[in-house]
């Protein structure tokens, strides 16, 4: 069964993959020990949804209404974290991920009826990449000031992502467009 998530799209892909190369060079990062994000699937999640509910969900979602807004990258973040780091990601400055908050608390109201597991708190976030096999111990801190980045959310999407050799392949089951 494919998986299914909601998502909040944006535009300046070919920027976050340069970021992304950027930091694979400047880490000395080896590329066959790391699972890269194509540029194609950078986004940011919502959460996963459950097949089982889609239809209900896609109604939801074209429900909702939003304003558009700016967003700025403002740091890249680990998961779980800097000295154990799985999953390295790119984020948003402070009043930027305010916006972003508020508008995922109109999306996540608009399914607070059903019995969905969404994160309550999202960090917003884009996955840049995967560190395979052995977690890293990364220091991040000073990558973000050499970036400056304004790009803009004005979609949120029902996504549904089919599993390939070469990596999932989204697509869109529904998009909405905010004010």
């Amino acid at each position: 069964m494919p998986r299914v998530f909601i998502a909040a799209d944006i535009y300046k892909k070919n920027e976050i993959q340069r970021i992304q190369q950027e930091l694979i060079t400047s880490l000395g990062l080896d590329r066959k020990n790391l699972k890269l994000v194509g540029q194609e699937n950078f986004h940011f999640t919502f959460g996963e949804i459950n097949n089982s509910m889609l239809d209900t969900i896609v109604t939801k979602i074209s429900e909702v209404d939003f304003q558009s807004f700016e967003i700025k990258y403002d740091m890249i973040g680990a998961f779980p974290n800097n000295t154990c780091a799985k999953v390295i990601w790119i984020g948003l400055d402070e009043e930027t991920k305010s916006a972003f908050n508020q508008m995922a608390q109109i999306v996540l109201s608009n399914l607070a009826d059903l019995d969905i597991k969404i994160e309550k708190e999202i960090i917003p976030h884009i996955t840049l990449f995967r560190i395979r096999r052995v977690a890293l111990n990364l220091n991040l801190h000073n990558f973000m000031s050499n970036y400056t980045l304004i790009d803009k959310i004005d979609t949120i999407s029902v996504k549904k992502s089919a599993t390939t050799t070469e990596g999932p392949v989204y697509e869109n089951i529904i998009t909405v467009k905010g004010k």
